[in-house]
């Protein structure tokens, strides 16, 4: 990816959004949220992994809407998010009476004035003055919490952006002095408020530039910006405790750095994201990995990192006039029956690629739709697993052909079963069901007795079923079925694949 890619988002779609045919793109910021858009779970939220099961993430969802919004693409998903947050408004700023964050009632307000809702009716709360009751008498912003007080100089500057965003309110004086004297001697911000040694970061420092702009508090703002260009390292980056150069930190510098007309520094900020950019070999073509040699949490990275990317900030980014496009990176298929934005199972399939896992069909084609074989499936997940093949027949029918190694060496571990009349049927198409029992004896997982899905009562493998989808592998249809009889298609067994191998990786580090 090259600087040239890069486009500025000043100019948006008409103020009303029409529906358009998909996009494909080479630019940098476009396709990144594109990419973003397609992770939201039915098209309205975002989920965290913690400990193999998936939980829907507010504020990373929050996140999504700016990012999206700034941009200006992906109109209905803004919209559909944006809906699904105010079901949130009573849990993720807290319950409104016993527990309340400041931060993370200032991001919802932030979102509901971007996607053009009443923050002070927002999913039946008024968050502008459950927001201003959170402010003490030195203007500090901070939570009412019985695990504790979280504020920060991000929860301190959000709370200004909200405050000076919304109609008919304003930051305090008290509140905007009070983020001003957080500044450290070099003229940067910390993380953490008031703290004994002071000690500038880019992130503490991004927050409070968009803050200080907002409520037109210019010097220090400008002492801030004179920080950031004199961290920023040769390559554009900024780093962070957990890594020295990463999206997250150069996304929020790049924001600043821009929204205070350092150009040629913001652009090298935006230079280093788009040369950070995950591309077509890798697994997540057009989203941003956190840092160059650790792509950590790519949903988080690639949301927070966006806004940078695309020049705009938390002041001033609107959804309004938002295209109903949702672009998909224009890359070379790597298969000449699978591109990109026509099949949901890309990425997967590509991952697969890169891992040496398939190779596909001498004529360049994968047959995505084709039913993936019993002994297809030995072969994909050998080698996956990087078991040797064995000479050792376990079957009658499988000498001599194409899979017989990676067959025999995954019976001999327990990971793949036969027929009780001797054969295992590499021919044969491989079931959905099936695969759940294959998956969950490779993985150690324990059957799981209460059902997932509506439809696979009395299944042989519905046990296994369930495991699968207890670790966010196994995954149904819309109206809750799994369709256990169905044949897995040979794309669908890319994304399981994926997805099982991820789990796995996750849990070894665990």
């Amino acid at each position: 990816m090259t600087l040239a890619t890069l486009t500025s988002v000043a100019v948006l779609a008409p103020a009303t959004a029409v529906a358009a045919a998909p996009t494909t793109t080479t630019d940098a910021t476009e396709a990144a949220a594109g990419w973003l858009a397609n992770q939201l779970v039915d098209g309205e939220r975002l989920q965290t992994t913690f400990d193999g099961q998936a939980y829907d993430d507010a504020g990373l969802t929050a996140d999504a809407v700016l990012a999206l919004a700034g941009v200006g693409v992906a109109a209905e998903h803004i919209t559909a998010a944006t809906d699904w947050l105010e079901t949130q408004a009573t849990v993720y700023p807290g319950d409104g009476e016993n527990e309340i964050y400041a931060g993370a009632t200032a991001k919802l307000i932030i979102v509901a004035d971007v996607a053009g809702e009443d923050p002070r009716a927002f999913g039946g709360v008024d968050l502008v003055a459950q927001l201003e009751g959170r402010e003490n008498a030195e203007g500090r912003f901070v939570d009412e919490s019985a695990f504790g007080e979280f504020s920060n100089t991000i929860t301190q500057s959000l709370a200004i952006v909200a405050l000076e965003r919304v109609a008919d309110t304003t930051a305090s004086d008290a509140a905007v002095s009070y983020l001003a004297s957080q500044a450290c001697d070099d003229g940067g911000f910390p993380l953490v408020l008031d703290p004994e040694t002071c000690t500038s970061t880019a992130d503490g420092t991004g927050f409070a530039v968009q803050a200080l702009v907002a409520a037109g508090e210019t010097a220090a703002a400008t002492a801030a910006g004179d920080w950031l260009v004199a961290a920023q390292a040769d390559d554009g980056s900024f780093g962070s405790a957990d890594a020295d150069k990463n999206a997250n930190s150069t996304g929020l510098a790049a924001a600043a750095l821009a929204l205070l007309g350092r150009e040629d520094q913001a652009l090298a900020a935006r230079g280093f994201l788009a040369r950070l950019q995950q591309g077509c070999d890798d697994a997540h073509p057009g989203a941003l990995p956190f840092a160059p040699e650790d792509a950590g949490d790519v949903q988080r990275a690639t949301a927070q990192g966006l806004l940078g990317l695309a020049a705009v900030d938390l002041a001033t980014v609107t959804a309004t006039g938002a295209s109903t496009d949702v672009p998909t990176f224009d890359c070379p298929a790597r298969f000449s029956d699978v591109a990109y934005g026509e099949n949901v199972h890309t990425s997967a399939i590509n991952e697969l690629v890169r891992r040496e896992v398939v190779e596909g069909r001498e004529d360049g084609t994968y047959r995505p739709a084709a039913a993936l074989t019993r002994g297809q499936l030995a072969t994909f997940l050998g080698r996956a697993t990087h078991i040797e093949p064995s000479s050792n027949t376990q079957f009658s029918d499988v000498e001599g052909t194409t899979h017989a190694g990676y067959i025999n060496a995954l019976a001999e571990a327990g990971i793949v079963a036969g027929y009780q009349d001797g054969t295992y049927r590499p021919n044969e198409p491989v079931g959905r069901d099936q695969i759940a029992s294959v998956l969950s004896r490779w993985l150690g997982l324990d059957p799981v007795e209460e059902d997932a899905f509506t439809d696979i009562a009395g299944n042989t493998h519905r046990r296994y079923i369930n495991a699968l989808a207890g670790i966010g592998v196994a995954r149904g249809t819309a109206d809750g079925r799994y369709q256990p009889r169905l044949s897995l298609r040979r794309d669908q067994a890319a994304s399981l694949l994926v997805r099982a191998l991820e789990w796995a990786e996750a849990d070894a580090q665990a």
